[in-house]
């Protein structure tokens, strides 16, 4: 099995090298991959096709491609909600301007697909690319049905509203990601088990963001201090604290929910926030999804690569950024 920060190490130098190019497009589109990140996504790539008898450098350019695409959806989403910060920097747009970064957001998708046509194991077998594009494709689709219904929410809290969008936004490219690492294997059999990791995962990863929107440590998380109520996010987290606040904590939640307001000010609401309960009772609906992702590996044979793909349930759970 291959040390984690050796397949993070290899799919940053594979990516660096594929936008190695002089122009400011090229500049703009590195600029978050530089910043950093977690590597989930192409990490849940090499991880399946590990566990399946797959060796981690024959696969690292389908798990680039998977990264490309997840930095693509977050330009364009950083535009759309005109976010000045992202992995603790400014976001693309802030620093070189909105049609740049526009077309930055554009070649990381052209370039995502060009990395999966360079996979080396997916190549051998028709069969095993055209799963794997198709795994892409369809995720990407549903990504961008997410981001329509994440800028036209309902005007109040809806749960089914909610879970629906963040299976689109958030649990469709963990779907993609374990499921090229199934097809690359070409043991097709285990597409089921991958589907239902990256969905409960997703779910349980966007839940846990989604909390760290509100009580997240700004040093952290890379973002101002309660950066979801600010931004008048409707989301589980934000309904759930809402519910359970005093009359006195409920107003103060409002008048600043959605609105410009100073930290100390919401430093002292998220304070509150935290002294009635929110964050265990909202881990506790991550862990039934968590819990479900687990479930989800019983049929895949026991090796260090699936103990990571545990372990990585357990890290989303627990995270603070």
């Amino acid at each position: 099995m291959m040390d984690h920060s050796e397949i993070v190490a290899r799919v940053d130098s594979f990516i660096s090298d594929l936008l190695n190019g002089n122009l400011d497009v090229y500049k703009a589109s590195m600029h978050l991959v530089s910043a950093g990140g977690k590597r989930l996504r192409p990490l849940l790539t090499v991880r399946f096709y590990e566990s399946l008898g797959g060796r981690a450098e024959d696969i690292i350019e389908a798990a680039a491609a998977v990264e490309l695409v997840h930095n693509f959806t977050l330009v364009h989403d950083d535009i759309m909600d005109n976010d000045d910060y992202r992995r603790g920097v400014p976001t693309v747009h802030r620093v070189y301007g909105q049609p740049k970064a526009i077309l930055a957001g554009d070649l990381l998708f052209a370039e995502a697909y060009k990395a999966l046509s360079m996979s080396r194991v997916l190549n051998r077998d028709p069969e095993r690319f055209l799963r794997s594009s198709m795994a892409l494709t369809n995720n990407v689709i549903l990504i961008c049905e997410g981001q329509e219904m994440d800028i036209t929410p309902p005007s109040k809290f809806n749960e089914n509203f909610y879970y629906e969008l963040i299976r689109r936004k958030t649990s469709a490219l963990f779907i993609a990601s374990a499921t090229i690492g199934v097809y690359a294997s070409g043991k097709y059999e285990y597409e089921n088990a991958a589907r239902a990791y990256g969905d409960g995962l997703g779910v349980a990863f966007q839940i846990v963001d989604d909390l760290l929107g509100i009580v997240g440590d700004a040093k952290e998380t890379g973002k101002p201090v309660g950066s979801d109520l600010r931004e008048g996010k409707r989301t589980l987290p934000i309904s759930m604290a809402i519910n359970l606040a005093d009359e006195e904590l409920k107003k103060m939640i409002l008048e600043v929910y959605g609105k410009p307001s100073s930290d100390g000010k919401m430093q002292d609401i998220v304070s509150r926030i935290k002294s009635i309960g929110l964050e265990d009772k909202v881990l506790k609906i991550a862990r039934k999804y968590a819990d479900s992702a687990l479930k989800s590996l019983e049929m895949i044979p026991e090796s260090d690569s699936k103990r990571s793909l545990e372990e990585l349930v357990e890290l989303a759970i627990r995270r603070k950024k």
